[in-house]
Protein backbone atom coordinates (compact mmCIF):
# COMPACT_ATOMS: atom_id res chain seq x y z
CA UNK A 1 0.00 0.00 0.00
CA UNK A 2 1.08 3.60 -0.59
CA UNK A 3 2.66 5.47 2.32
CA UNK A 4 1.48 8.89 3.48
CA UNK A 5 3.86 10.84 1.23
CA UNK A 6 3.18 8.90 -1.96
CA UNK A 7 -0.60 8.82 -1.83
CA UNK A 8 -2.60 10.34 -4.66
CA UNK A 9 -4.92 13.23 -3.84
CA UNK A 10 -8.09 11.21 -3.41
CA UNK A 11 -6.43 8.77 -1.00
CA UNK A 12 -6.19 11.64 1.49
CA UNK A 13 -9.79 12.83 1.18
CA UNK A 14 -12.69 12.45 3.60
CA UNK A 15 -15.75 11.63 1.50
CA UNK A 16 -19.35 12.32 2.50
CA UNK A 17 -22.32 11.09 0.49
CA UNK A 18 -25.33 13.37 0.12
CA UNK A 19 -28.74 12.09 -0.92
CA UNK A 20 -30.09 15.45 -2.14
CA UNK A 21 -33.82 14.82 -1.76
CA UNK A 22 -33.56 14.29 2.00
CA UNK A 23 -30.58 16.51 2.88
CA UNK A 24 -31.72 20.15 3.13
CA UNK A 25 -34.87 21.77 1.72
CA UNK A 26 -34.28 25.45 1.02
CA UNK A 27 -37.71 26.39 -0.35
CA UNK A 28 -40.09 24.38 1.87
CA UNK A 29 -41.46 22.19 -0.91
CA UNK A 30 -40.62 19.03 1.01
CA UNK A 31 -37.68 18.04 -1.20
CA UNK A 32 -34.02 18.68 -0.50
CA UNK A 33 -32.26 20.73 -3.17
CA UNK A 34 -28.98 22.16 -4.40
CA UNK A 35 -29.32 25.53 -2.62
CA UNK A 36 -29.92 23.58 0.57
CA UNK A 37 -26.71 21.63 0.07
CA UNK A 38 -24.80 24.82 -0.69
CA UNK A 39 -26.05 26.40 2.54
CA UNK A 40 -24.75 23.46 4.57
CA UNK A 41 -21.28 23.27 3.01
CA UNK A 42 -19.65 25.40 5.75
CA UNK A 43 -20.90 22.93 8.36
CA UNK A 44 -19.49 20.03 6.37
CA UNK A 45 -16.21 21.91 6.19
CA UNK A 46 -16.22 22.23 9.98
CA UNK A 47 -16.71 18.46 10.24
CA UNK A 48 -13.58 17.89 8.17
CA UNK A 49 -15.33 16.78 4.98
CA UNK A 50 -13.12 17.39 1.93
CA UNK A 51 -15.15 15.72 -0.85
CA UNK A 52 -18.91 15.34 -1.23
CA UNK A 53 -20.58 12.72 -3.40
CA UNK A 54 -23.96 13.79 -4.77
CA UNK A 55 -26.48 11.10 -5.59
CA UNK A 56 -28.23 11.83 -8.92
CA UNK A 57 -29.53 15.35 -9.50
CA UNK A 58 -29.93 15.03 -13.27
CA UNK A 59 -33.30 15.58 -14.93
CA UNK A 60 -35.25 12.37 -14.36
CA UNK A 61 -38.78 10.92 -14.07
CA UNK A 62 -37.47 9.37 -10.81
CA UNK A 63 -38.63 5.85 -11.58
CA UNK A 64 -35.40 4.67 -9.95
CA UNK A 65 -34.53 7.56 -7.65
CA UNK A 66 -32.76 9.49 -10.38
CA UNK A 67 -30.76 6.60 -11.79
CA UNK A 68 -33.04 6.87 -14.83
CA UNK A 69 -31.57 9.97 -16.47
CA UNK A 70 -33.64 11.90 -19.02
CA UNK A 71 -31.00 14.57 -19.67
CA UNK A 72 -27.35 14.17 -18.71
CA UNK A 73 -26.70 17.89 -18.95
CA UNK A 74 -29.66 19.29 -17.04
CA UNK A 75 -30.57 19.51 -13.36
CA UNK A 76 -33.94 18.13 -12.32
CA UNK A 77 -36.26 21.01 -11.31
CA UNK A 78 -36.90 19.24 -8.00
CA UNK A 79 -33.33 20.07 -7.03
CA UNK A 80 -32.93 23.47 -8.67
CA UNK A 81 -31.21 24.75 -11.79
CA UNK A 82 -27.81 24.57 -13.44
CA UNK A 83 -27.18 28.03 -12.00
CA UNK A 84 -27.77 26.53 -8.55
CA UNK A 85 -25.32 23.76 -9.36
CA UNK A 86 -22.69 26.23 -10.52
CA UNK A 87 -23.15 28.18 -7.28
CA UNK A 88 -22.70 24.97 -5.29
CA UNK A 89 -19.48 24.27 -7.18
CA UNK A 90 -18.17 27.80 -6.60
CA UNK A 91 -18.96 27.70 -2.88
CA UNK A 92 -17.41 24.26 -2.53
CA UNK A 93 -14.26 25.46 -4.27
CA UNK A 94 -13.99 28.45 -1.95
CA UNK A 95 -14.24 26.09 1.03
CA UNK A 96 -11.74 23.61 -0.38
CA UNK A 97 -14.40 20.93 -0.87
CA UNK A 98 -14.38 18.78 -4.00
CA UNK A 99 -17.54 17.43 -5.64
CA UNK A 100 -18.18 13.95 -7.02
CA UNK A 101 -21.39 12.97 -8.81
CA UNK A 102 -23.13 9.76 -9.72
CA UNK A 103 -22.60 8.67 -13.33
CA UNK A 104 -25.09 6.29 -14.97
CA UNK A 105 -24.05 5.13 -18.43
CA UNK A 106 -25.34 1.56 -18.65
CA UNK A 107 -28.79 2.96 -19.40
CA UNK A 108 -30.85 6.12 -19.66
CA UNK A 109 -34.44 6.96 -18.89
CA UNK A 110 -36.95 6.03 -21.57
CA UNK A 111 -37.70 9.77 -21.60
CA UNK A 112 -34.20 10.65 -22.82
CA UNK A 113 -34.25 12.40 -26.20
CA UNK A 114 -31.97 9.71 -27.65
CA UNK A 115 -34.45 6.97 -26.82
CA UNK A 116 -37.45 9.01 -27.88
CA UNK A 117 -35.80 9.57 -31.27
CA UNK A 118 -35.01 5.86 -31.50
CA UNK A 119 -38.66 4.96 -30.86
CA UNK A 120 -40.01 7.54 -33.29
CA UNK A 121 -37.97 6.44 -36.29
CA UNK A 122 -36.38 2.99 -36.77
CA UNK A 123 -34.00 4.62 -39.27
CA UNK A 124 -32.82 7.20 -36.76
CA UNK A 125 -29.10 7.07 -35.91
CA UNK A 126 -30.20 6.94 -32.28
CA UNK A 127 -31.80 3.53 -32.84
CA UNK A 128 -28.29 2.06 -32.60
CA UNK A 129 -27.63 3.97 -29.37
CA UNK A 130 -29.81 1.30 -27.73
CA UNK A 131 -30.35 -2.44 -28.09
CA UNK A 132 -33.28 -3.38 -30.31
CA UNK A 133 -33.92 -6.92 -31.50
CA UNK A 134 -36.60 -8.89 -33.31
CA UNK A 135 -38.63 -11.35 -31.28
CA UNK A 136 -39.58 -14.92 -32.09
CA UNK A 137 -43.20 -15.68 -32.92
CA UNK A 138 -44.46 -12.82 -30.81
CA UNK A 139 -42.13 -13.60 -27.92
CA UNK A 140 -39.03 -11.66 -26.73
CA UNK A 141 -35.67 -12.34 -28.41
CA UNK A 142 -34.51 -14.53 -25.52
CA UNK A 143 -35.44 -15.65 -22.02
CA UNK A 144 -33.36 -13.21 -19.97
CA UNK A 145 -35.02 -12.06 -16.73
CA UNK A 146 -34.70 -8.42 -15.65
CA UNK A 147 -32.65 -7.60 -12.56
CA UNK A 148 -35.65 -5.71 -11.20
CA UNK A 149 -37.77 -8.68 -10.24
CA UNK A 150 -40.08 -10.83 -12.29
CA UNK A 151 -40.42 -10.43 -16.02
CA UNK A 152 -38.40 -10.28 -19.19
CA UNK A 153 -35.49 -7.91 -19.75
CA UNK A 154 -37.13 -7.08 -23.08
CA UNK A 155 -40.07 -4.74 -23.67
CA UNK A 156 -42.12 -4.57 -26.85
CA UNK A 157 -41.77 -1.42 -28.95
CA UNK A 158 -45.18 0.25 -29.40
CA UNK A 159 -46.36 0.17 -32.99
CA UNK A 160 -43.58 -2.13 -34.19
CA UNK A 161 -44.76 -5.74 -34.21
CA UNK A 162 -42.19 -8.27 -32.99
CA UNK A 163 -39.62 -5.61 -32.05
CA UNK A 164 -38.20 -5.28 -28.54
CA UNK A 165 -35.69 -3.16 -26.64
CA UNK A 166 -33.42 -4.41 -23.88
CA UNK A 167 -33.14 -3.31 -20.24
CA UNK A 168 -31.12 -5.03 -17.52
CA UNK A 169 -33.16 -3.07 -14.97
CA UNK A 170 -36.67 -1.60 -15.37
CA UNK A 171 -38.49 -1.11 -18.70
CA UNK A 172 -38.12 2.63 -18.08
CA UNK A 173 -34.32 2.21 -18.16
CA UNK A 174 -33.35 1.08 -21.68
CA UNK A 175 -29.75 -0.09 -21.97
CA UNK A 176 -27.25 1.84 -24.04
CA UNK A 177 -25.48 0.00 -26.84
CA UNK A 178 -21.80 0.25 -25.98
CA UNK A 179 -20.89 -1.67 -29.13
CA UNK A 180 -21.65 1.54 -31.06
CA UNK A 181 -18.56 3.82 -31.16
CA UNK A 182 -20.79 6.86 -31.79
CA UNK A 183 -22.64 6.17 -28.55
CA UNK A 184 -19.38 5.82 -26.66
CA UNK A 185 -18.11 9.10 -28.12
CA UNK A 186 -21.30 10.87 -27.01
CA UNK A 187 -20.95 9.44 -23.51
CA UNK A 188 -17.31 10.52 -23.25
CA UNK A 189 -18.20 14.01 -24.45
CA UNK A 190 -20.84 14.30 -21.73
CA UNK A 191 -18.44 13.08 -19.03
CA UNK A 192 -15.75 15.54 -20.10
CA UNK A 193 -18.33 18.34 -20.10
CA UNK A 194 -18.96 17.70 -16.40
CA UNK A 195 -15.26 17.39 -15.62
CA UNK A 196 -14.69 20.75 -17.32
CA UNK A 197 -17.24 22.24 -14.90
CA UNK A 198 -14.92 21.28 -12.08
CA UNK A 199 -16.11 17.88 -10.89
CA UNK A 200 -13.44 15.86 -9.11
CA UNK A 201 -14.81 12.54 -10.30
CA UNK A 202 -17.70 10.10 -10.33
CA UNK A 203 -19.28 7.18 -8.58
CA UNK A 204 -19.92 5.01 -11.65
CA UNK A 205 -23.20 3.11 -11.50
CA UNK A 206 -23.80 -0.47 -12.74
CA UNK A 207 -20.68 -0.26 -14.88
CA UNK A 208 -20.02 -4.00 -15.15
CA UNK A 209 -23.26 -4.39 -17.13
CA UNK A 210 -22.27 -2.33 -20.19
CA UNK A 211 -20.93 -5.34 -22.13
CA UNK A 212 -23.55 -7.84 -23.30
CA UNK A 213 -22.92 -11.21 -24.92
CA UNK A 214 -23.61 -10.46 -28.56
CA UNK A 215 -25.16 -13.82 -29.36
CA UNK A 216 -28.20 -12.77 -27.30
CA UNK A 217 -28.85 -16.47 -26.81
CA UNK A 218 -31.38 -17.90 -24.41
CA UNK A 219 -30.03 -19.58 -21.28
CA UNK A 220 -31.03 -22.47 -19.09
CA UNK A 221 -34.05 -21.33 -17.06
CA UNK A 222 -33.55 -20.98 -13.32
CA UNK A 223 -37.17 -20.42 -12.35
CA UNK A 224 -40.69 -21.60 -12.99
CA UNK A 225 -41.21 -18.61 -15.30
CA UNK A 226 -38.91 -20.17 -17.88
CA UNK A 227 -36.48 -17.26 -17.62
CA UNK A 228 -32.85 -17.01 -16.55
CA UNK A 229 -30.99 -14.25 -14.71
CA UNK A 230 -29.91 -11.53 -17.14
CA UNK A 231 -26.60 -11.06 -15.34
CA UNK A 232 -25.43 -14.43 -16.68
CA UNK A 233 -25.11 -12.78 -20.10
CA UNK A 234 -24.55 -9.13 -19.18
CA UNK A 235 -22.48 -8.82 -15.98
CA UNK A 236 -18.67 -8.60 -16.23
CA UNK A 237 -18.65 -10.38 -19.57
CA UNK A 238 -15.66 -10.98 -21.88
CA UNK A 239 -14.77 -7.76 -23.67
CA UNK A 240 -15.79 -5.47 -20.82
CA UNK A 241 -12.13 -4.63 -20.23
CA UNK A 242 -11.83 -2.96 -23.63
CA UNK A 243 -14.73 -0.62 -22.91
CA UNK A 244 -13.40 0.25 -19.46
CA UNK A 245 -9.87 0.93 -20.72
CA UNK A 246 -11.21 3.25 -23.42
CA UNK A 247 -13.56 4.99 -20.98
CA UNK A 248 -10.73 5.66 -18.54
CA UNK A 249 -8.30 6.86 -21.21
CA UNK A 250 -10.86 9.18 -22.83
CA UNK A 251 -12.19 10.78 -19.65
CA UNK A 252 -11.06 9.98 -16.12
CA UNK A 253 -7.31 9.56 -16.51
CA UNK A 254 -6.55 12.85 -18.32
CA UNK A 255 -8.52 14.73 -15.65
CA UNK A 256 -6.88 12.89 -12.73
CA UNK A 257 -10.42 12.19 -11.56
CA UNK A 258 -11.38 9.91 -8.71
CA UNK A 259 -13.71 7.09 -9.72
CA UNK A 260 -15.64 4.64 -7.59
CA UNK A 261 -17.04 1.83 -9.69
CA UNK A 262 -20.20 0.01 -8.70
CA UNK A 263 -18.68 -3.20 -9.98
CA UNK A 264 -20.76 -6.25 -9.17
CA UNK A 265 -19.59 -9.60 -10.45
CA UNK A 266 -15.86 -8.88 -10.16
CA UNK A 267 -13.92 -11.91 -8.95
CA UNK A 268 -11.14 -11.48 -6.40
CA UNK A 269 -8.52 -12.45 -8.97
CA UNK A 270 -9.74 -9.59 -11.21
CA UNK A 271 -9.33 -6.85 -8.61
CA UNK A 272 -5.92 -5.84 -9.94
CA UNK A 273 -7.42 -5.05 -13.34
CA UNK A 274 -10.09 -2.87 -11.76
CA UNK A 275 -8.22 -1.05 -8.96
CA UNK A 276 -4.55 -1.89 -9.39
CA UNK A 277 -1.90 0.70 -10.27
CA UNK A 278 -3.21 0.88 -13.83
CA UNK A 279 -6.78 -0.14 -13.02
CA UNK A 280 -9.93 1.09 -14.69
CA UNK A 281 -11.08 2.85 -11.48
CA UNK A 282 -9.63 4.43 -8.36
CA UNK A 283 -11.82 2.21 -6.18
CA UNK A 284 -14.76 -0.14 -6.52
CA UNK A 285 -17.59 -1.27 -4.32
CA UNK A 286 -17.11 -4.99 -3.72
CA UNK A 287 -20.36 -6.96 -3.60
CA UNK A 288 -19.09 -10.25 -2.21
CA UNK A 289 -20.33 -9.33 1.25
CA UNK A 290 -22.96 -6.71 0.38
CA UNK A 291 -24.98 -9.31 -1.51
CA UNK A 292 -24.91 -11.86 1.31
CA UNK A 293 -28.68 -11.38 1.75
CA UNK A 294 -29.43 -11.28 -1.99
CA UNK A 295 -30.41 -14.52 -3.68
CA UNK A 296 -28.05 -15.35 -6.54
CA UNK A 297 -26.51 -11.89 -6.24
CA UNK A 298 -29.34 -10.17 -8.11
CA UNK A 299 -32.74 -11.34 -6.85
CA UNK A 300 -33.21 -8.62 -4.24
CA UNK A 301 -36.80 -9.65 -3.59
CA UNK A 302 -35.76 -13.09 -2.26
CA UNK A 303 -34.40 -13.58 1.24
CA UNK A 304 -31.39 -15.73 2.02
CA UNK A 305 -30.20 -17.46 5.17
CA UNK A 306 -27.02 -15.97 6.60
CA UNK A 307 -25.43 -15.41 9.99
CA UNK A 308 -23.41 -12.54 11.50
CA UNK A 309 -20.40 -14.86 11.51
CA UNK A 310 -20.75 -15.42 7.75
CA UNK A 311 -21.00 -11.67 7.18
CA UNK A 312 -17.92 -10.94 9.26
CA UNK A 313 -15.90 -13.54 7.40
CA UNK A 314 -17.08 -12.17 4.03
CA UNK A 315 -16.12 -8.59 4.95
CA UNK A 316 -12.69 -9.68 6.17
CA UNK A 317 -12.05 -11.68 3.00
CA UNK A 318 -13.10 -8.74 0.83
CA UNK A 319 -10.94 -6.22 2.67
CA UNK A 320 -7.86 -8.44 2.64
CA UNK A 321 -8.24 -9.12 -1.10
CA UNK A 322 -8.64 -5.42 -1.91
CA UNK A 323 -5.68 -4.35 0.25
CA UNK A 324 -3.36 -6.55 -1.78
CA UNK A 325 -3.91 -4.55 -4.97
CA UNK A 326 -5.43 -1.15 -4.23
CA UNK A 327 -8.21 0.76 -2.53
CA UNK A 328 -11.87 -0.10 -2.13
CA UNK A 329 -15.06 1.74 -1.33
CA UNK A 330 -16.72 0.27 1.74
CA UNK A 331 -20.47 -0.30 1.57
CA UNK A 332 -22.04 0.49 4.94
CA UNK A 333 -24.63 -1.99 6.12
CA UNK A 334 -27.57 -1.45 8.46
CA UNK A 335 -28.41 -4.85 9.87
CA UNK A 336 -31.22 -6.01 12.13
CA UNK A 337 -30.39 -9.28 13.86
CA UNK A 338 -33.01 -11.55 15.38
CA UNK A 339 -31.53 -12.20 18.83
CA UNK A 340 -33.67 -15.31 19.22
CA UNK A 341 -32.27 -16.93 16.09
Amino acid sequence: MANETSRTWWQQEIFYQIYPASFKDSNNDGIGDLPGITAELPKLKELGITTIWLSPVYKSPMVDNGYDIADYQAIDPRFGTMTDFDQLMATAKDLGIKVVMDLVVNHTSDQHRWFQAALKDPASPYRDFYIFRQGHDGQPPNNWRSNFGAGSSWTAVPGEPNTYYHHVFSPQQPDLNWENPKLRKAVYSMINWWLAKGLAGFRVDAITFIKKDQDFASITPDGSDGLGKVKRKTENRPGLDQFLKELNAATFKPANAVTIGEASGVAYDQLGDFIGENGYFSMIFDFHYADIDVASGSEWFKQTNWTPKMLGEAIAKSQLAIQKVGWGGLISLKITINREA
